[in-house]
């Protein structure tokens, strides 16, 4: 059969998840917000403060609701803002010196000050131990993510507390998506992705890569601490974006008031978001005296990054490491489609424990053959975009294994498609949004485009289209869209 290097094309293929709604040519070219102007993951930037609205007390139990709302990022249970405050109080319970866990390791690193206690510290308190394997079982959600995560804020020398945010942000769940449009474990807007340099391309959206998105959290945090000098202000800043926080600092320095966190006038979700993290710590401190059983989670990394020399097609991923497709995605959740990411560095990301295996029979394979095709005899009636939601590529793709300046085909002409027969996008959508959608394309944005525009044309919705995209309305020039083509 023959073969077909397109190693060099695929190389083009980063684009980035930007945005704004109805776009154009201009809005494209707007220059980039800075740091200080950027909350990573802003639900609430500009939230006023909301009085008296009753607990949510129906969903106390609920042993999904706490998930739900971490998942989604989503604002947190409405609480009177006049009952939040309280005795500042900090946990003395501290787990067994002996005790040789990566909990252990933790507990002695923690520095941030003592909680506050309010209502709302209370409630989450009590929906992470409302059952007695509940708080374990949320903790071991980060069973993978959490040796390295600590291993990074270890050598930054941070609080041990910055290795719990991914908990508050996402359930340390690099597939979670908020309304907003913030993705990842560390809940990353696309505005504060390029910022941070993290790539949101055709193939790899960084803010899901474990390694990629710590460091770019990380950065972003020592910058909020360098500038407010305070750690519980640079988490808000991380929550709310620094401006807001700066705009409370001086209204409060006005009123000859305090400028610590727990007297700033904040937007409600921010008042949470700090609570959240610090009972999380007070409970993990507490855990012999609450009899909790916190999960074993080996403290060494269980992966690794491996260069390649090119992108390669994860089918021959999971042949070379003997990985399901599952565990692929595990290790390498920024992957969108059925090639790794096709932007320098060229890497993979695989358990300890295949890593040889993997090398040995990567020896024997040329760069040539990283990415496999087969020839496909077009149909009458045959578009581009059918053949690619068939084969897995996207149309760009099948563009430059073919070296088509556009998306027009002839009946009887032979392309060049990729040679897996199975559809490992389709499998990919299929993992994390269920089997709903069908067959899907990628679909480049054009200028005047806007998400209404694009779900009429492909007799989708807008809701499905943000779902499958991890996005907002916010949409540019040149973005890449996973669309519904059923």
């Amino acid at each position: 059969m023959q073969k077909q290097l397109i190693v060099l094309s695929l190389c083009s293929l980063g684009f980035a998840l930007t945005g704004c709604q109805t776009v154009s040519e201009q809005t494209a070219s707007a220059p980039t917000r800075t740091i200080s102007e950027t909350a990573v993951n802003p639900e609430s930037v500009d939230s006023e403060v909301v009085e008296a609205e009753a607990i949510d007390e129906a969903s106390l139990y609920d042993p999904l609701a706490i998930v739900r709302e971490l998942g989604e990022a989503v604002d947190s249970p409405r609480l009177n803002a006049d009952d939040e405050s309280g005795e500042e109080t900090q946990s003395v319970t501290v787990l067994s010196d002996a005790d040789d866990s990566i909990w252990s390791d933790i507990a002695q690193s923690f520095q941030m000050p003592g909680l506050k206690e309010s209502k709302y510290a209370d409630l989450h308190r009590r929906r992470l131990t409302h059952s007695a394997d509940f708080f374990g079982q949320f903790l071991a959600k980060a069973d993978v993510y959490l040796p390295y995560v600590w291993q990074e804020v270890q050598a930054r020398g941070m609080p041990a507390e910055i290795a719990l945010l991914p908990y508050v942000e996402s359930a340390y769940s690099p597939w979670a998506v908020s309304h907003m449009g913030a993705v990842g474990m560390w809940q990353i807007m696309p505005g504060t992705a390029r910022v941070l340099n993290l790539k949101m391309g055709q193939t790899c959206d960084q803010r899901r890569d474990i390694v990629h998105s710590t460091r770019a959290a990380l950065d972003y945090l020592e910058q909020m601490h360098a500038k407010f000098d305070d750690w519980l202000l640079a988490i808000a800043a991380y929550n709310a974006g620094p401006g807001r926080i700066e705009r409370a600092i001086r209204a409060n320095r006005r009123a000859g008031r305090p400028t610590d966190f727990w007297s700033l006038k904040l937007p409600r979700e921010t008042r949470r978001y700090v609570p959240r993290l610090l009972v999380t710590r007070d409970l993990i401190l507490e855990a012999q005296a609450r009899n909790i059983a916190l999960p074993d989670i080996d403290p060494a990394i269980g992966f690794r990054e491996l260069n390649l020399k090119a992108p390669m097609e994860v089918n021959l991923v999971r042949e070379l490491s003997g990985l399901s497709l599952e565990e692929i995605r595990t290790y390498n959740p920024c992957i969108r489609t059925w090639i790794t990411p096709a932007h320098e560095p060229y890497t993979i990301t695989l358990p300890n424990e295949v890593i040889q295996e993997f090398s040995t029979r990567l020896v024997s394979v040329s760069v040539r053959d990283y990415v496999r095709t087969r020839p496909y005899r077009v149909q009458t009636g045959d578009t581009l975009s059918e053949i690619a939601a068939r084969t897995g590529a996207s149309v760009t793709e099948l563009m430059m294994l073919n070296g088509l300046q556009n998306s027009r085909i002839v009946a009887g002409r032979t392309l060049r498609v990729p040679s897996t027969s199975e559809n490992i996008t389709r499998q990919l959508v299929s993992m994390e949004l269920g089997n709903d959608y069908g067959e899907t394309i990628r679909y480049r944005v054009r200028s005047g485009d806007s998400l209404w525009k694009i779900a009429r044309r492909f007799n989708t919705s807008v809701n499905t289209l943000r779902k499958l995209n991890a996005t907002s309305n916010l949409i540019r020039p040149g973005e890449w869209l996973t669309v519904p083509v059923n």
